[in-house]
């Protein structure tokens, strides 16, 4: 769908070859482009890209008006995605500079690999100063998302190192986080998970930001039991008052979500004992609905039996919009 007469009078457009599997570029321009296209089985679009970028001595000829406007706009990246095309070695396997292999790899694979790279290497070195900026933020989350593999991502995340906990409260770096969590392997994220346990109360206060309780919610859902056990152990400790808390209810929520039965029962118990101070409170409906959905089924009966057993905490709980599902499961 490209507009042959926009082109510039050198380029001569590719041709079909009568097999539908094989592909030619007429004239030839090169022993080593015919080795190229006959060894690497290419959509025609990618090869014509391929090619191009082969002959191109600049990024201002008119052909770059066929690229995506974000290439058009950042020449950095498309000059790193020129530097970054896959090219045959001796033995005629598809060699890159990233670390990740390729072998085994379609052509298409390989192209998709390395343009990744070519986003990640573009905000490599400035991951915690882009993570702080409005635009910046979005960068740093498509590099992470792009990424080929997991050392590439790691990679990127070592730049975070030493920042967690500022990039937690930062409107902007927190998506950052929630990135990272997202797409990383859980042993990849224990840097985060040290520097929130590093120092006694850290968590609470995470737990507690309108922006930290996502990177907490994330972690604990992500991440193996094991692995979170000493966030989950700080957040049991001050329940109580995180059940009435507007950002820590949703985090006592994760847990009663994806936590261990162990810690299901510890939140239960105190759930149970406070049940008229949380069952008062219009964001502690929220956990008493929780419990009574994601709990054991015995534990279930304890709660609706504290919750029963002061008719007007059942009359509090059924006036709010949270507090009525509950009331309904009670």
């Amino acid at each position: 769908g490209l507009n042959c007469a926009a082109r510039p009078p050198s380029w001569q457009p590719l041709r079909m070859s009568s097999t539908a599997s094989s592909m030619s570029c007429s004239p030839v321009k090169s022993a080593a482009a015919e080795s190229r296209n006959s060894k690497l089985v290419m959509p025609m679009p990618l090869m014509s890209l391929v090619a191009r970028l082969d002959a191109a001595e600049g990024l201002n000829d008119s052909w770059c008006a066929f690229l995506s406007q974000r290439l058009q706009w950042q020449p950095e990246l498309l000059a790193a995605a020129a530097a970054a095309v896959p090219t045959l070695a001796p033995d005629g396997l598809v060699t890159r500079t990233t670390t990740c292999s390729t072998r085994g790899k379609s052509s298409v694979g390989v192209a998709q690999c390395e343009m990744a790279w070519a986003v990640a290497s573009s905000v490599i070195g400035q991951v915690w100063e882009l993570s702080q900026d409005p635009q910046g933020c979005y960068r740093v989350q498509e590099a992470v998302e792009s990424a080929a593999c997991e050392e590439e991502r790691r990679a990127l995340a070592q730049e975070l190192h030493t920042h967690v906990l500022e990039a937690m409260v930062c409107p902007h770096g927190n998506h950052v986080l929630q990135k990272c969590i997202n797409t990383m392997q859980p042993e990849s994220l224990q840097f985060i998970i040290d520097e929130l346990t590093q120092q006694e109360g850290l968590v609470v206060q995470a737990a507690e930001h309108r922006y930290g309780c996502r990177v907490v919610q994330h972690l604990l859902r992500a991440c193996p039991p094991p692995q979170v056990s000493r966030i989950a152990e700080s957040l049991l400790e001050v329940a109580s008052s995180l059940a009435c808390h507007l950002h820590g209810a949703f985090v006592l929520q994760r847990m009663l979500e994806s936590g261990t039965e162990e810690q299901k029962y510890q939140l239960v118990r105190c759930i149970e004992r406070n049940a008229t101070s949380i069952g008062s409170s219009a964001v502690g409906a929220r956990i008493i609905g929780a419990a009574l959905t994601h709990a054991a089924p015995k534990d279930r009966v304890w709660i609706a039996r504290a919750v029963a057993h002061d008719p007007q905490i059942l009359l509090s709980l059924a006036k709010t919009k949270e507090g009525h599902r509950s009331a309904l499961l009670v």
